[in-house]
């Protein structure tokens, strides 16, 4: 058990590890893009990095608490946890298929094509890998897995589920501010891409809670990443393209709306459900 005068201590760690990794991947991919480097080539690099850092200081801080086996954060042997990947990417490619319907059926986008070739095939493949190891497996790990779990040993779950979300957002945050620090300048945080993180974070938090699994949520992560960039927003590289009545139909509608909001709805009704097996206002064990 945490003492009281050291849990703070180990959740601050684990924050810092994940903003300190994040913040390197971007200096080194910066340099790697300002020398002309192929995508490819500091996509892996900047992966690299990230799970290089993140995954190997996460395990030697629960060693450190004593908790000898990564079960103790909800990631399971990978052969166990495939279908619990399977369980979160369905669940984004439902939500996002429905939302897709509604808007075309409601006259919101028009003039839907489908788009196929090797080549595309091959940048979807190079990004699935890209978002496993920089985005979605450490920051599951980081947030979902270790922090969430840290926070439960000192307060009620309920509270830990509220408390994480923020956690991630600020992460982000500082990597931000340390960038412009160092001269090389980040991407520019609006309240809509706060509001964005916060029900992401609380939707990821649901999946690992209701499916005492850590690989629902990196699934969940890793195909509304590849959904969003490779069929909702209209980027040169897309399987599917459509065009918007209202700009921005795709991201606000569909990603956020439909996926997000209504994903966190269904999750709070099935906690609900769910809350005498969950004990909500409970520490952890």
């Amino acid at each position: 058990m945490l003492k009281a005068k050291s849990w703070w201590l180990y959740l601050l760690l684990g924050w810092l590890t994940f903003v300190v990794g994040l913040l390197f991947a971007t200096i080194v991919g910066t340099a790697f893009r300002n020398a002309d480097a192929p995508n490819w080539l500091w996509q892996i690099v900047q992966a690299i990095i990230v799970t290089g850092t993140v995954i190997p200081s996460i395990y030697l801080l629960q060693r450190k608490l004593g908790l000898n086996h990564w079960n103790d954060l909800g990631l399971s042997r990978l052969k166990k946890g495939i279908p619990y990947v399977f369980i979160g990417a369905g669940l984004v490619i439902i939500l996002a298929g429905t939302g897709l319907m509604i808007a075309y059926s409601l006259g919101w986008i028009y003039d839907i094509r489908f788009h196929f070739s090797s080549k595309l095939v091959l940048a979807f493949l190079v990004n699935v890998l890209f978002a496993f190891f920089y985005e979605a497996f450490p920051e599951e790990v980081v947030f979902r897995g270790y922090t969430y779990h840290i926070l439960t040993m000192r307060v009620p779950r309920i509270v830990a589920l509220l408390v994480q979300p923020v956690l991630f957002v600020l992460a982000p945050l500082a990597v931000v501010s340390l960038q412009e620090l160092v001269g090389i300048g980040g991407m520019v945080i609006t309240v809509d891409y706060i509001i964005l993180l916060l029900g992401f974070g609380l939707m990821l938090q649901f999946l690992r809670i209701l499916t005492n699994n850590l690989w629902t949520s990196i699934g969940f992560h890793l195909a509304f990443l590849e959904v969003s960039r490779f069929f909702i927003q209209q980027q040169e590289q897309r399987f599917l393209s459509f065009k918007e009545v209202e700009a921005g139909t795709g991201d606000v509608f569909v990603a956020f709306f439909m996926v997000i909001v209504v994903g966190i709805v269904l999750m709070m009704i099935l906690s609900i459900v769910l809350r005498k097996k969950i004990r909500w206002f409970e520490k952890s064990d």
